[in-house]
């Protein structure tokens, strides 16, 4: 029986290169899929935190407005004015609190691409250029 001859190996300089070449393209896209893939969750986070934030605010405005025509018809005329007023301050004072609370969820959440980035600095310690 013949054997198939085995395809010549790449030695010397050129092989070496082409090695290389081959195991740096192979990290490379590597890499970018990984950030392929989180910038696509990314994407479905934010499309996801911006629906229910619309919808949150509509439900929230329409829910306001209809408190407030109630809590000014409700009380007495002479005293609409204060009615106003005081539900106008609870208003401002959730609004802050809704602000100061997205500020801090914004500083906790990790940051953007950040497999990605731990991926990069893993291959610059491997390449021994870490620090």
């Amino acid at each position: 029986m013949a054997t198939e001859p085995e395809p010549p190996r790449d030695e010397g300089l050129t092989g070496s290169l082409r090695r290389l070449g081959r195991t740096l393209l192979r990290a490379l896209q590597t890499r970018l899929e990984i950030l392929s893939t989180e910038f696509a969750e990314e994407k479905i986070n934010l499309t996801r935190l911006t629906l229910v934030a619309l919808t949150v605010v509509f439900c929230l405005q329409t829910g306001l407005m209809l408190a407030i025509v109630f809590i000014v018809l409700a009380v007495s005329p002479e005293n609409r004015l204060m009615a106003i007023g005081v539900t106008a301050l609870a208003l401002l004072v959730g609004a802050l609190a809704g602000v100061l609370w997205m500020r801090g969820w914004l500083k906790r959440r990790p940051p953007l691409f950040a497999a990605t980035i731990a991926e990069l600095r893993k291959d610059r310690e491997r390449l021994g250029g870490g620090g």
